[in-house]
């Protein structure tokens, strides 16, 4: 393409442009292929291993470079192509189009790792409980009942206090009364300690709390919902039908 619009002469040096990006795709590719050959080496057992370690930091190091450098390139490249403006596209329309058609590759390039990013990201959130659901489905996962976690012990969380005169760090889990519920009695609870490890947020005053025989504890909500699942402890998997420390 350069040897064709040769005789084209445009407003802009768009074609030093042309000739830098072109140079960097080629140092691209060549540390690109560095770093494949080392790697097919290291796997067949190549000796001279810490000679091409050194060599592939140096070739990252220059990839990372050229990076940067290519950024940096684009950004020429699109400030030229809009102050060349009409004059460029009507004096040197062949390497105009060849610009723009580079800028936009790169364009498109980055908003296609950033969405393809953006989807995987949005595809864990939104298909893993549904995932976690299945498996828990197909490996036979036991669920409690309404009236088992009725007979779980719940609690009113009570913040420390905090006044001038008394400071305290610990924190009270009161009993809450339930119809069948099993008898407890007061606790406390370190500040550090009072924290939900399922939806991972601290404790509020007030906040209703349950309590599994185990001794471990969690919101309400968040731990009846989870029962209603597994019948397990989230965090040492102790069976409250089963009564055992197995799933």
């Amino acid at each position: 393409m350069i040897a064709v619009t040769l005789t084209e002469r445009p407003n802009v040096p768009v074609r030093i442009w042309v000739v830098g990006y072109a140079v960097q795709c080629v140092v691209h590719v060549v540390l690109v292929w560095a770093e494949f050959r080392r790697r097919r080496r290291e796997e067949d057992g190549d000796e001279g291993g810490s000679r091409l370690s050194g060599q592939s930091s140096f070739a990252r190091r220059c990839d990372s470079l050229n990076t940067m450098a290519s950024f940096a390139w684009w950004i020429l490249g699109f400030y030229l192509v809009i102050s060349g403006g009409e004059v460029l596209l009507q004096d040197a329309p062949r390497l105009y189009w060849l610009t723009v058609v580079f800028l936009a590759f790169d364009v498109f390039f980055a908003i296609f790792c950033v969405g393809l990013a953006c989807v995987i990201g949005i595809a864990l959130c939104c298909c893993l409980p549904c995932i976690i659901a299945i498996l828990y489905a197909v490996a036979g996962q036991e669920g409690a009942s309404d009236a088992d976690i009725s007979m779980l012990p719940r609690y009113r969380y009570i913040e420390p206090c905090e006044d001038e005169e008394k400071v305290s760090v610990e924190g009270l889990m009161i009993p809450v009364t339930s119809n069948g519920g099993s008898s407890s009695h007061e606790g406390v609870l370190l500040k550090e300690d009072a924290e939900c490890c399922i939806c991972l947020t601290p404790y509020e005053d007030g906040v209703e709390l349950h309590s599994l025989p185990c001794s471990h504890h969690f919101h309400s909500a968040c731990i009846v919902k989870w029962l209603r699942i597994n019948a397990t402890c989230p965090l040492c998997k102790y069976n409250i039908l089963k009564g055992n420390d197995c799933v």
